[in-house]
């Protein structure tokens, strides 16, 4: 039982602020652990998430990206995601699902 988290970084809260979307699957084995440590899985979802977007300035002043929402997501086909951006060593995987064309550096 894997669970995918949608993890959102804005500039604003307004509708076209710059937004970086990505979705974080973490598998069976790290939900349990997080069950059993009473942990939230937003937690984790982020550190993931940060990890695959170090860099999340974008040109606009150079103000960095706020998380703006993490929240858990349902994805219908898993396998047309593509290639992750990230691997993490506990098997925690990130996709860039909308990155700002602002965006500098790699995400």
């Amino acid at each position: 039982m894997r669970s995918f988290m949608r993890v959102e970084f804005a500039q604003g809260v307004r509708a076209n602020s710059p937004r970086l979307v990505l979705m974080v699957e973490m598998p069976s084995e790290v939900m349990l652990k997080l069950r059993a440590e009473k942990a939230a899985p937003q937690e984790r979802a982020l550190e993931v998430a940060m990890l695959a977007a170090p860099n999340r300035q974008t040109g606009l002043r150079e103000r960095p990206m706020g998380l703006l929402s993490n929240t858990p997501a349902q994805v219908k086909a898993p396998e047309n995601l593509g290639e992750p951006a990230y691997t993490a060593e506990d098997g925690c995987r990130a996709w860039v699902i909308r990155r700002p064309k602002q965006l500098t550096g790699a995400a």
